[in-house]
């Protein structure tokens, strides 16, 4: 087994990984002893062996004023990684926490970009798609929904969608829609009548998300099979 590429992979550099292994092999030794066997000037090993012993994997004698380095048992290695994995446990919350603030930061740098993405994405969708902020103000309607409802983009934009209601709609629905949107569930239903510009109604098999960009939660609501059930009087 490559005992030193185990230690380097412990989180030592291999000068210090080929120091501690040397030292492990000569039991005690003087400084220019553990420089001879690992081939390296004794002031580098010096300062590695300094090293080590910070870290708790070599330690020292003196003998008629000689100091002796000893490597310390191999069981230091586990406990310095227990230790900083109990350190790094202890930071994870603290650290994922600075992630979370910095990525909400990037995508509240740019919502308008996002949802200029989101909503290029629905434009092209076959179906009468409709997207909303969280208070129901219209925000997006694709071309499909303009032809349905007879209306702009530009005359809805900003709009509550009670524009649209045609007071047909059981409330039961409403109340089953709501539920299902407030824990952030889809919605699907056959049961809402709605009007268009010209105030016909219409049943709408309707499917209804929320998406969330950035802080921001949006409505979107696509629309498929309707059909005229009644007109005005």
């Amino acid at each position: 087994m490559q005992y030193q590429k185990v230690i380097e992979q412990l989180g030592y550099s291999p000068r210090e990984a080929k120091v501690y292994l040397a030292s492990l092999r000569l039991g005690e030794a003087h400084i220019s002893d553990i420089a001879e066997k690992v081939g390296m000037p004794r002031t580098s090993v010096q300062a590695i062996v300094d090293r080590l012993y910070d870290d708790g994997l070599m330690n020292f004698y003196v003998m008629r004023r000689y100091k002796y380095w000893v490597a310390e048992n191999p069981k230091h290695i586990l406990f310095n990684l227990q230790k900083k994995e109990e350190v790094l446990q202890e930071a994870i919350p603290a650290l994922a926490e600075i992630r979370k603030a910095a990525r909400r930061k990037a995508f509240n740098k740019r919502p308008e970009e996002i949802f200029s993405q989101v909503t290029n994405c629905l434009s092209k969708a076959v179906q009468p798609t409709l997207v909303t902020d969280d208070d129901c103000a219209i925000q997006f309607v694709n071309h499909p929904w303009e032809e349905l409802f007879g209306y702009s983009l530009e005359e809805v934009k900003g709009m509550n969608t009670r524009l649209l209601a045609s007071g047909k709609t059981d409330p039961t629905v409403y109340k089953e829609m709501w539920r299902c949107l407030n824990k952030r569930h889809m919605f699907q239903s056959a049961d809402v009548i709605d009007k268009k510009k010209d105030g016909t109604f219409f049943a709408m098999h309707t499917t209804i998300f929320s998406i969330k960009l950035g802080e921001t939660f949006f409505f979107v609501q696509i629309l498929e099979e309707s059909e005229s059930v009644s007109s005005p009087t």
